[in-house]
C-alpha cells in the first residue's frame, strides 16, 4: 500500500464539499433561467408546480436537461479549479484523451444495452413484469438521451476522473475502489425509493465503473456505460435510480420486490446485482490483459 501521508486521499475526501456547493449553485441558476424559458413560453415550465411534482424528469423532461447542463457547467468549472490549482495538473489528465478509446466508447454502450436487454426479457419470463404497450416519442428520447449524457459525465468526471484519481496516489487499487464506490453510493442516498438492496447496487456499480478507470486512467469506458445504463434502463421501462420519466416499452410491475427492483428501477433488483458482479469480473480479466497498469 501506499503511504497514507501522500494527501491524494484528504483532496478526494474535502472535495466533497465544494461539489454540492457548485452543484446547488449551478443547479439553482439553471432552474432560474428555465423558469425565464417558461416565462417566455419557450418551454412549459411552472416554477411552482416543478417544486411539488413527484415525477419531475417524466412532467419536465426538456427542464431537467436543462439544468442538468447547468450543473455540468458547475462541476466542469470546479474540477478545472482544483485541477489548476489544487492537483496543479492539466484538466485532461481526469481521463479524457481520446486517442485509441473508440473501442471502449462502443464497448461501454453495447454493454449497458445488453444488461437492460436481458434483465428486461428475464423478468418478462420469470412473470415479474408485465408488457403494456410502445410509446414512441422522439422529442422525449433525444432529450433523454441528451440529459443522461450530462449526468453520466458529471459522475465520472468527479467520482472516477478526481475522487478515485486522488485515491489511487494514497490507497491501492481495491480501498481506492472501495472509498468511491461508497462516495457514489452516497451520492444518491436521498433518491426517491432508494433502500439497502438499491444502495449495494450502487457501490457494486461504482466499482463495475472504475475498474477499468484503475487500469487505463481514461473516463470514456466509465462514461459510455454510465450513459448507456441509465439511458436503456429507462427506455426499457425501469425507473432509474428511483425516478420516474418517459419510457419507450411500458410495462406493469405485478408485484414491488428485490428481484424487479419495484419503485427504484432495475439498478435495485438483486439480478443487477448479480449482472455487475459478472461484468467486474470479465471488466477485470480484460482491462488487466490489454490496458497498461499504470497506478
Amino acid at each position: 500500500m501506499k503511504k497514507i501521508y501522500n494527501k491524494g486521499w484528504l483532496t478526494a475526501i474535502l472535495s466533497i464539499i465544494p461539489f454540492f456547493i457548485f452543484a446547488i449553485l449551478f443547479q439553482g441558476i439553471g432552474l432560474g433561467f428555465t423558469s425565464a424559458l417558461g416565462e417566455y413560453g419557450i418551454i412549459e415550465f411552472d416554477f411552482d408546480t416543478y417544486l411539488e411534482v413527484e415525477d419531475v424528469m417524466r412532467d419536465y423532461i426538456a427542464a431537467d436537461t436543462i439544468i442538468q447542463y447547468f450543473d455540468l457547467i458547475g462541476i466542469f468549472l470546479l474540477l478545472w479549479i482544483l485541477m489548476k490549482f489544487v492537483d496543479k495538473e492539466p484538466f485532461i489528465n481526469l481521463g479524457f484523451s481520446l486517442k485509441g478509446k473508440m473501442k471502449d466508447i462502443i464497448l461501454g454502450m453495447v454493454l449497458g444495452f445488453l444488461l437492460m436487454a436481458v434483465g428486461y426479457s428475464i423478468l418478462i419470463l420469470l412473470g415479474e413484469i408485465k408488457f403494456v404497450s410502445f410509446n414512441y416519442d422522439l422529442k422525449s428520447i433525444i432529450l433523454l438521451f441528451l440529459l443522461f449524457i450530462a449526468v453520466s459525465l458529471v459522475e465520472e468526471m468527479y467520482v472516477r476522473g478526481y475522487v478515485l484519481k486522488n485515491l489511487l496516489k494514497s490507497f491501492n487499487p481495491v480501498i481506492s475502489l472501495i472509498i468511491s464506490s461508497a462516495i457514489f453510493a452516497l451520492l444518491h442516498f436521498f433518491n426517491p425509493n432508494v433502500n439497502y438492496i438499491a444502495l449495494t447496487e450502487l457501490f457494486i456499480a461504482g466499482i463495475l465503473l472504475g475498474i477499468s478507470y484503475v487500469y487505463t486512467k481514461n473516463l470514456w469506458f466509465p462514461i459510455a456505460l454510465h450513459l448507456s445504463w441509465n439511458f436503456f434502463q429507462v427506455m426499457f421501462g425501469f425507473n432509474v435510480s428511483g425516478m420516474d420519466t418517459y419510457s419507450l416499452i411500458e410495462f406493469e410491475i405485478l408485484e414491488n420486490n428485490n428481484i424487479n427492483g419495484g419503485d427504484f428501477g432495475f439498478e435495485g433488483s438483486y439480478l443487477s446485482i448479480l449482472f455487475s458482479l459478472i461484468m467486474i469480473y470479465f471488466l477485470w480479466r480484460y482491462y488487466k490483459k490489454f490496458a497498461k497498469y499504470t497506478n
